[in-house]
């Protein structure tokens, strides 16, 4: 979700998706399929456990394979606390939404369409839409253990009034996973972003925020299934606002090769104007 977002502004952008196309000719990394060279580790994306990024904070390095596509959705009720207070409630195609493996299977499309949400935060009720992502994900290497790439997104100002950044916002992710055993894996996202939010005067303003995440997950026994904890650092929680910490943790399960579960809940230590958030969320992610 599942959250549920890992560079310079439109230049990251442009960077992120002319180094994906330029790469995708030139690299001569093994194939995924059966014929890989048995002297070289095969690619270990293929499984929808793999490949779905929700609902967590850090961005998965994994591509939607070629001849495939993903669909993500999910929900999340944001409860924020102190004067002010009340609730956020986001349905529909979270955090990224609907992914397209294409010709070269380390590269993909990605595209999340407006969600549906709902605030009754400071007291007032307000219904709408969020706002519209493009992007692209590229897996450059990988080893044994080891799995990197990059990926970069683009929004557009499409929501309504309550529920837009006001501005066109831009994502550049470096992602990076790593195998400790046959249990436990970890996952970074170093994320460069070009925000926008309201600002206290009522007005849409731009913003940076450097987004470092971290995830521990632990593969279960029996059926694909996983727990994951993970901690993520916003260097702007908002325009002119401090920085903020936010800790989440949740439950996968694969339902056959095509469907998968998650649950989470996430919460914010950090006060900002007096208040704090946590958040639970669940959601279901479908690959053909």
């Amino acid at each position: 979700m599942s959250i549920s977002t890992r560079f310079a502004a439109v230049a990251t952008f442009a960077f992120a998706l002319a180094l994906s196309s330029g790469t995708a000719f030139a690299q001569t990394s093994p194939s995924p399929s059966p014929s890989a060279t048995p002297s070289g580790p095969s690619d270990p994306c293929g499984s929808i456990l793999s490949i779905v990024n929700r609902p967590t904070i850090t961005t998965g390095v994994c591509t939607v394979q070629t001849g495939h596509f993903v669909v993500e959705n999910g929900y999340s009720n944001t409860t924020i606390t102190g004067p002010g207070g009340g609730n956020t409630i986001v349905a529909g195609q979270n955090d990224v939404g609907i992914r397209f493996g294409t010709f070269d299977p380390h590269f993909d499309i990605e595209f999340t369409p407006p969600n549906y949400a709902r605030s009754s935060v400071g007291g007032a009720v307000a219904t709408g839409s969020t706002d519209m992502t493009v992007g692209a994900k590229y897996e450059l290497g990988f080893t044994d253990k080891a799995l990197w790439g990059i990926a970069g997104f683009a929004t557009v100002p499409s929501g309504t009034r309550a529920f837009t950044g006001g501005n066109a916002q831009f994502v550049g992710d470096f992602n990076f996973a790593y195998t400790l055993n046959s249990t436990f894996s970890l996952a970074t996202t170093l994320s460069a972003n070009a925000l926008s939010g309201i600002n206290s005067a009522g007005q849409a303003q731009s913003y940076f925020a450097f987004i470092p995440s971290v995830e521990l997950e632990a593969t279960l026994p029996g059926s694909p299934n996983a727990l994951f904890g993970e901690y993520a650092y916003y260097s702007s929680a908002g325009p002119n606002l401090g920085s903020k910490n936010v800790f989440d943790f949740g439950y996968l399960r694969d339902i056959g090769p095509h469907v998968q579960l998650d649950v989470e809940y996430g919460f914010s230590p950090t006060v900002i104007n007096a208040q704090k958030y946590h958040y639970i969320g669940a959601g279901i992610s479908f690959m053909n």
